[in-house]
């Protein structure tokens, strides 16, 4: 009992105890979903039981791992405590954000793993295209045709990157515009969200999913086709599909239910703007424009059984 009194009173005195003795008493764990899924950068806090006197913290690495050592070598009761800020906003915490540890002599160690669930832990991907074969791209492609101004747009491909964050290029996006004769491909995609869009019923039908709409980013090329010989290199883009029917173009009596479409491309140094197709010229990937042929279609797969691209 008295050794207990001691740590409460004396933290201070721990920062002469060498590395090696120090590191021998820790706290150790994960941050992640049932599946898998991690998450990075939370910080985990070690306090003392009832008084709340600080220890020690620490945050997640990329494996969703933390380690506190340095906890005081002698016997005592903490109390370790998960920060939910760098977790999604609809994160819930099993078992609470709180839990309550004791290291003794005979047992100078302990491990405490947080489950988290949230949309995360599902993968949301997507598919876009069905109006015909885009002879350029060999892949189908949906459309956005407009005479006034005149736009001849194809776009297609998928967007799937893997629920661990070191997965591979997640996924190909072609866009064509056949007015400015240009071809961006998007190569390296990361999912930046998946929600749905107010005003409109939450979800999509075909495949059943919790979404209707999905933001993406990463970066590609830029390329001039049929004669133009512009060649922009690397560049980087952000782009949104809204998954608002089945058919996405066709069938629907209400503007509203017809799927849309945002796409900006620009020079990754200097924020430049090559390729916009936006309502009113804004760069918001909020502010989509409706599709006149094809079909997007959101998915959600466990990632522990990622679908086939």
């Amino acid at each position: 009992m008295r050794r207990m009194i001691v740590v409460a009173l004396c933290f201070g005195a721990w920062a002469a105890i060498s590395a090696g003795s120090a590191y021998a008493w820790h706290l150790n764990g994960f941050v992640k979903c049932p599946n898998g899924t991690v998450f990075n950068n939370v910080v985990v806090t070690v306090t003392v039981a009832g008084s709340g006197t600080f220890v020690a913290a620490n945050n997640t690495d990329a494996a969703g791992y933390y380690f506190i050592g340095g906890l005081p070598n002698v016997p005592a009761s903490y109390t370790a405590t998960l920060d939910p800020t760098n977790l999604p906003p609809d994160a819930i915490v099993t078992g609470g954000l709180s839990r309550n540890f004791s290291l003794t002599d005979a047992q100078p160690t302990a491990s405490i793993d947080w489950a988290v669930n949230t949309a995360v832990c599902e993968a949301c991907w997507f598919t876009g295209g069905g109006a015909k074969i885009d002879q350029l791209v060999d892949v189908p492609v949906a459309e956005r045709l407009n005479t006034k101004p005149r736009t001849q747009l194809s776009f297609g491909g998928n967007v799937y990157p893997g629920c661990s964050p070191t997965a591979g290029d997640g996924g190909s996006w072609n866009h064509v515009d056949r007015v400015r004769n240009l071809h961006f491909h998007g190569t390296a995609i990361q999912v930046v969200d998946c929600g749905n869009v107010p005003g409109i019923p939450p979800g999509s039908t075909s495949p059943v999913t919790p979404y209707n709409f999905i933001d993406f980013q990463g970066t590609g090329t830029l390329k001039g086709i049929q004669g133009n010989k512009a060649d922009y290199g690397i560049v980087c883009f952000t782009a949104r599909a809204e998954d608002r029917n089945e058919p996405g173009s066709s069938g629907a009596k209400d503007g509203a239910l017809i799927d849309r479409y945002f796409l900006r491309v620009f020079n990754c140094d200097t924020a430049e703007t090559y390729l916009l197709v936006s309502n009113g010229g804004s760069v918001a990937r909020a502010d989509t424009l409706p599709i006149t042929d094809g079909n997007f279609q959101l998915h959600v797969s466990s990632c522990n059984t990622p679908p086939a691209k």
